[in-house]
Order: structure tokens, then C-alpha cells, then sequence
């Protein structure tokens, strides 16, 4: 009888042990989540403000950009061979952007390109506003 109590005790301890620590790691992929979505936002909210374009303008390329991100994340987990990747991503991108292209210009649409492929520098950017400030 104690032989039976003492198994009963060990399995609830070794489940109970499993159990947090499966809701302890969704906790912290939830949290890691929630993380990502606040960067890629700021990251947007911070391209958006060094445009020179209008309100309309900058939410249809805020609303682009963002979709575009969720997009990519789906390609990364179908588990594709990295140049496969690479190859169906630019070929996202150029359809996903098609009608922001007739919206804007040449050079805005060139700095969403550098802005989603990761050429961006918001630093940069911040300094040559503070300079073109100083010089009005």
C-alpha cells in the first residue's frame, strides 16, 4: 500500500514539474513574441516619420510594410532551403508592393525597399534631420 502511495506521489510530482514547465516556455514565447511585434512597430513608426509624404500615403505604406513582415514570417516556417527562401520573399515583395508603387515616388519607393530589406539606418537618418534642422 505505501509502495502504491509513494508511485502516486512521484507520477503527480513529475507531472506537476512538466506542466509548469510547459507553461513557463509559453509564457516566455509569448513575452518573446509580444517583444518582436513593439520592435517591428517602433521600426515602422520610426521609418514612417522620415518620409516625406502624406498622411494617407504613410498609413497604405504602414499598412504594407506591416502585412509584408507577418507575410515574410509565414515563408520562414514552411521550412525552405535558404536561396528557396530568399527567391519566394523577393518575389513576395515585388507583388505585395505593386500598388504602393503607383502611390509614391521613385525615391520613396527605393527607401521602402531598403527599409524592408534591412539597408535602412534609422541613426542616419536621425542625423540628417537634426543637420537639415540646424541649417534652416
Amino acid at each position: 500500500m505505501s509502495r502504491i502511495l509513494l508511485v502516486l506521489c512521484l507520477t503527480l510530482a513529475l507531472q506537476t514539474t512538466v506542466f509548469s514547465q510547459t507553461n513557463n516556455e509559453a509564457r516566455q514565447k509569448e513575452k518573446y513574441e509580444e517583444k518582436v511585434e513593439e520592435n517591428k512597430q517602433k521600426y515602422i513608426q520610426d521609418f514612417l516619420k522620415s518620409l516625406d509624404v502624406d498622411a494617407f500615403q504613410k498609413e497604405i505604406i504602414y499598412q504594407s510594410i506591416d502585412t509584408y513582415f507577418d507575410e515574410v514570417t509565414k515563408i520562414q516556417t514552411f521550412g525552405l532551403k535558404s536561396y528557396e527562401m530568399k527567391d519566394e520573399i523577393d518575389k513576395m515583395r515585388r507583388r505585395h508592393f505593386a500598388d504602393v508603387r503607383t502611390i509614391v515616388s521613385e525615391e520613396v519607393m527605393q527607401r521602402i525597399e531598403d527599409a524592408v530589406t534591412g539597408k535602412w539606418d534609422p541613426k542616419k537618418d536621425k542625423k540628417k534631420q537634426k543637420k537639415s534642422r540646424r541649417d534652416k
